[in-house]
């Protein structure tokens, strides 16, 4: 967990484990939801296959962004909230936990983790 939470340790889940959690999530209901809070030039790069990308940049329109990909979002689903290097995912983390969601965490180490295992990545590009 990073201790960049402001009350304790942020929940969060490593690469290894979040592709494991996608794969056997895959046709699941609910299925697992990966929200990338990169900015859409960086989600067009390379993103983890059947994230939503809602950029946290600037901070204050991120819940015009992302409240249309989370309105039918059960509370209690599975939410893993991906950014670059694990720092504006706090932001959005926190945000969806004071909107009631309970089970979300952040990539531990961001896509720089993701791909320093280098786990596939999908792109509207490739």
């Amino acid at each position: 967990m990073s201790w960049l939470w402001t009350f304790g340790q942020v929940p969060e889940v490593d690469a290894a484990k979040l592709l494991e959690i996608t794969e056997a999530g895959k046709g699941t209901t609910p299925s697992p939801v990966l929200i990338d809070v990169r900015t859409e030039a960086e989600w067009e790069a390379g993103h983890i296959a059947g994230s939503l990308n809602a950029s946290f940049l600037p901070p204050w329109s991120f819940k015009s962004r992302i409240l249309p990909l989370i309105e039918h979002v059960p509370k209690s689903a599975e939410i893993y909230v991906i950014c670059l290097s694990a720092h504006r995912s706090i932001g959005a983390l926190k945000w969806l936990r004071a909107q009631g969601y309970t089970n979300v965490q952040q990539l531990k180490g961001g896509m720089k983790a993701w791909r320093d295992q280098k786990l596939s990545e999908d792109s509207p590009n490739k």
